[in-house]
């Protein structure tokens, strides 16, 4: 339950991150109406460092959990111990040292995501002044009638993509050289270095504080009638809900099923016929590379390509939603296809059976796991998407998210709730289900 948990921010569209701390610990919110208390600096730099921080943490721990449970030598762990060596000694010099380019990887893509974010400082900064490359590349495309706003995006972008190369670069010369410098030896079984029950109460009070408390706020928000109540069953009404469904939330929301399934589905097929190549090294690279790409210059490219034929159409939010979650499928495919018997598709081959039957007869079967997995994950980024869709919709195209974030602009806090409690819960639902059916 606690590992779930810790991940739960990462199924959390950022920008319903942002709004739900605000109303958890903003002015107002839960934390101020029942204790007259409120979180200094929130709507600023600081609210925007810490929301990013909770946001991206999830990735940190997926990267550092399947280090500790994969690497070699666990036994040093344990000569630590025998040695007489405490558990926070242990931890200090030998576990931590050892997942030196596990942490280094987790905190570059840490980084990568925040430079990507645009909600999180849409939400928190750009009501204090504050603004970040991401929110004026939206600014300068969104909102300029200067001519030159599109040249200063372009200039902004590149910088974006700059730094985030540099980083990630960097971080992965640095991750390769430390695993050289390894040795080999035994992983007959995981470390599993132990921190006691102080450990586990101190995580799960950070996943109350940071996860289970701004989505109870966000929740109660929207349940309650007007701001200023008291979120009390009596101040309870589901008309805040009704609302949010007026004007064109029912649109919005039917295209962002469309085209985060059409996403998801393409992106599916794709990744099994690249993967299922004999060389499928480029494919791979491509499409990491441009999952790398921060989302607001992406954007900016596919302006730039497909602008004069596609602008203001839900067709160029599908070119970008592939051009950037191409990879989530690529790679989920393309490892389980690595560890497939060869033996089945060799058989029908010798057998006589074309590539495509192949494919379609003994491949996809074996993979269906994969290709479910790699679905769903492609599926609810693009149901969340809103970086590329807040630089790309037009009239009448807009998703669910760029229609809640409208919403949140104009003020209107208890239908804002509403909306982002309903764009959660695809991801949450989808989380349990598939919870239950793996340990099931």
């Amino acid at each position: 339950m606690l590992r779930t948990a810790v991940i739960v921010p990462l199924l959390v569209p950022p920008f319903v991150s942002a709004v739900a701390f605000t109303r958890a610990f903003g002015p107002g919110g839960l934390l101020d109406d029942v204790a007259g208390l409120t979180l200094p600096g929130l709507v600023g730099p600081v609210g925007i460092v810490l929301v990013m921080g909770v946001h991206a943490a999830p990735l940190v721990y997926l990267v550092v959990a399947a280090s500790l449970a994969s690497r070699a030598r666990p036994e040093l762990e344990w000569a630590g111990r025998v040695a007489g060596g405490s558990r926070s000694f242990v931890l200090r010099r030998v576990t931590l040292p050892l997942l030196g380019p596990a942490i280094a990887g987790g905190a570059a893509l840490a980084f990568v995501v925040s430079m990507n974010s645009f909600g999180i400082p849409a939400v928190l900064g750009i009501p204090a002044g504050f603004p970040t490359i991401t929110t004026r590349i939206y600014s300068d495309l969104a909102r300029s009638a200067d001519p030159a706003s599109f040249e200063r995006a372009l200039v902004l972008a590149a910088v974006l993509v700059a730094v985030v190369l540099i980083v990630v670069i960097t971080g992965d010369r640095f991750v390769r050289r430390a695993v050289r410098g390894r040795h080999a030896g035994s992983a007959r079984e995981p470390a599993r270095p132990e921190s006691g029950p102080g450990g586990a109460i101190v995580v799960w009070a950070y996943v109350v504080l940071t996860t289970g408390v701004p989505l109870a706020a966000l929740t109660l928000t929207g349940l309650t009638k007007a701001v200023g109540l008291a979120p009390v069953p009596s101040n309870w009404t589901l008309g805040n809900f009704a609302e949010a469904w007026s004007g064109g939330a029912w649109g919005a929301a039917g295209r962002s099923l469309l085209l985060a399934a059409t996403a998801a589905t393409v992106a599916a097929v794709l990744g099994v016929l690249a993967s299922a190549r004999s060389s499928p090294t480029w494919p791979g690279s491509v499409t990491a590379a441009a999952f790398a790409v921060p989302g607001s210059a992406l954007a900016v490219a596919v302006l730039l390509a497909y602008g004069p034929w596609l602008r203001d159409t839900v067709l160029i939010v599908l070119v970008a939603y592939l051009a950037k979650f191409w990879a989530l499928a690529d790679r989920s495919i393309a490892g389980s296809l690595g560890a497939i018997d060869r033996d089945a598709t060799r058989a029908a081959r010798v057998s006589g059976a074309p590539k495509a039957l192949t494919l379609r007869r003994i491949v996809v079967p074996m993979v269906r796991p994969a290709v479910t997995a790699a679905w769903l994950l492609v599926f609810l980024f693009g149901l969340h998407e809103l970086t590329m869709s807040s630089l790309l919709y037009g009239p009448g195209t807009a998703t669910l998210a760029v229609h809640t974030l409208n919403v949140q602009q104009l003020g209107d806090i208890t239908v804002t709730a509403a909306l982002a409690v309903l764009l959660t819960l695809p991801g949450l639902v989808t989380a349990v289900v598939v919870g239950r059916r793996r340990s099931a």
